[in-house]
């Protein structure tokens, strides 16, 4: 502990610096209160002594000014004087002086007032940290809940995976994800959907605190909307963990019943365990959110246990995401074409324009993989624009080589849809590359016409205004309502291709194909079926009057230099239903 001394007698301040320094504490000296005061600023002490009576600034000056200034303000001070007067002593009280001593005092008196003032400023700033401590966490704590929110639950996990490691026993996290919990907030309201969440947390934490002899009540977290997490110890393994992960998920799947309303809501889970999955509580808690990543897409009620494999599975995604961010500039993407022809007279009619990408180290990487990280990222939007430049591009040059009587189409994604600068985008693209506007189609998806119906139909006719075709791409996979179906302006339907796979085995996708057709021309519109690849499926769809095809029985999507050859069209089996006559 270090004390300061003001003192501007010689031999009072020498006998108490050794007197103090005998006792083990640090001594710094100082012969009137100014210099003490400068000191004190340099490196402030765990306790001044100081006389009354000194030169350029006296005792009560020092007191003062200690007090003043926020590095020393809580400083224990005691005085040590000569003068014993009542009104002496109330000044040097009133300014703030913790204790005095009247000159002259025993040695055992000044120790005793020394330790007494130390213990009770330790005292104070054990108590000040403590309510540092607690207004820290009550800033860590989702306001909604009270629950521990991310950076105070991470904290509390990683004390509990060190004492978990000095008893060698295991620790897992649970992380819970709501399906369909936006839904809530926007045909309800964030009224209604802030009481679910209060009873997300009610329900977590007295599940929690009712089984925590059984499985070791740690924590329960509020991570983000409706992301929640579960903390689990006393020897926690993996089959305790997905037992208590499908618990968990049970009672979160009872009815929520608020104000007017009853509400039927499941939940998706992740989980990990310490240590044999994470050493460290940011990797335990990463792997949980990475699993439950893993089990939404699952469907409803899904919970998965982290493995390696997802590990990997993220970081070849996060390589993909930087990777993409560039690949326009480094020229990796290139459009495919994949030729659209007649079911009944084999001709060309049009390509469908499709981005194929190979990175310089990856080699070729799927659309399936490269396409939804493009749409979570944003980048979809300028990779689209010059998707579809580039298409429309190659269209108008084979036009201007005398092919005509075919259309390009090309997929539009969300991002694209809802920018409402679509119209301007097909405009622009006209304009710069000379495509006369009915050998353009877009395609959107049943997902994609759905959202926020009024601005969609808005949007689409203002295409059309422009003169370009619009099909509507893998129908049947999505929630068409027939309602908005037939007021779009749509030309064509695409079946997707899991139906005509084994349209000619399968009596269910035979049937839907049969009634998707029949819908589509009593609403005018043509059919064009996806994946075609034998002569059967070509013939059953010949026989329901589907007026064109694409699929590896033609031509797989090909680069533009060997899609130019299937001009001369597709040559139809000699069978007696494809005839013509």
């Amino acid at each position: 502990m270090n004390i300061l001394i003001a003192e501007d007698e010689p031999s009072l301040r020498e006998n108490l610096q050794w007197m103090l320094e005998m006792e083990g504490y640090t001594v710094s000296v100082a012969c009137d209160g100014l210099e003490a005061f400068h000191l004190a600023c340099l490196s402030p002490p765990d306790l001044v002594l100081t006389d009354v009576m000194m030169p350029m600034m006296d005792g009560y000056g020092l007191i003062k000014s200690l007090r003043e200034t926020s590095a020393t303000a809580t400083v224990p001070i005691i005085m040590l004087t000569a003068k014993g007067d009542r009104s002496d002593v109330r000044i040097a009280m009133n300014l703030g002086a913790d204790d005095y001593l009247t000159k002259p005092y025993h040695r055992e008196e000044l120790l005793e007032a020394i330790r007494a003032r130390l213990a009770r400023s330790a005292s104070l700033e054990q108590s000040a940290q403590g309510l540092q401590q607690e207004a820290k966490e009550a800033q860590q704590r989702d306001a909604l809940t009270a629950l521990p929110g991310r950076e105070l639950f991470t904290r509390r996990l990683d004390d509990s995976l060190q004492a978990a490691e000095r008893n060698r026993h295991g620790l897992g996290v649970v992380c819970l994800g709501l399906d369909g919990f936006a839904k809530v907030n926007d045909s309800l309201g964030a009224q209604v959907g802030d009481k679910v969440l209060c009873e997300v947390a009610k329900r977590l934490d007295e599940y929690m605190q009712t089984h925590q002899f059984s499985i070791g009540y740690d924590s329960v977290a509020r991570l983000g909307s409706d992301l929640f997490a579960v903390r689990l110890g006393n020897a926690v393994n993996l089959a305790t963990l997905e037992i208590t992960a499908c618990d968990l998920m049970a009672v979160l799947a009872q009815p929520y019943k608020l104000d007017d309303h009853t509400l039927f809501l499941t939940a998706c889970a992740g989980a990990s365990l310490f240590p044999g999955q994470a050493s460290t509580a940011h990797a335990l808690l990463l792997n949980a959110e990475s699993a439950l990543h893993h089990a939404k897409p699952c469907g409803p009620g899904s919970v998965k246990v982290f493995d390696i494999a997802m590990n990997q599975q993220v970081a070849r995604r996060l390589l993909i995401h930087n990777a993409l961010h560039s690949a326009l500039e480094q020229g990796e993407l290139e459009v495919f074409y994949q030729p659209q022809a007649s079911v009944s007279t084999g001709m060309l009619v049009g390509f469908e324009a499709l981005l194929r990408w190979k990175h310089h180290t990856l080699g070729w990487v799927s659309p399936a993989e490269f396409i939804p990280v493009a749409e979570e990222s944003g980048l979809i939007v300028r990779i689209g624009e010059w998707a579809m430049r580039t298409a429309a591009r190659q269209a108008a040059q084979w036009y201007a080589q005398g092919h005509g009587n075919f259309r390009m189409a090309v997929n539009l994604s969300v991002r694209q849809f809802v920018s409402n600068n679509l119209p301007t985008l097909v405009q622009s693209v006209l304009s710069e590359t000379g495509l006369p506007a009915h050998m353009l189609e877009l395609e959107v998806t049943e997902s994609l016409a759905l959202h926020s119906v009024a601005s969609t139909l808005g949007t689409l006719n203002a295409c059309k205004a422009l003169g370009v075709k619009l099909a509507m791409d893998d129908f049947g996979t999505g929630y068409s309502s027939l309602a908005y179906l037939k007021r779009y302006p749509l030309d064509s339907l695409k079946i997707d291709q899991a139906f005509v796979r084994n349209i000619t085995q399968d009596a269910g996708d035979a049937a839907i194909t049969r009634a998707i057709v029949a819908m589509a021309h009593s609403f005018g519109m043509s059919v064009i079926a996806e994946g075609v690849e034998t002569v059967e499926q070509l013939e059953f769809l010949h026989a329901l009057g589907c007026e064109e095809f694409q699929g590896y029985l033609f031509s797989k999507p090909v680069p533009a230099a060997e899609a130019e050859r299937c001009f001369s069209g597709f040559m139809l089996p000699t069978v007696p239903i494809l005839s013509t006559q």
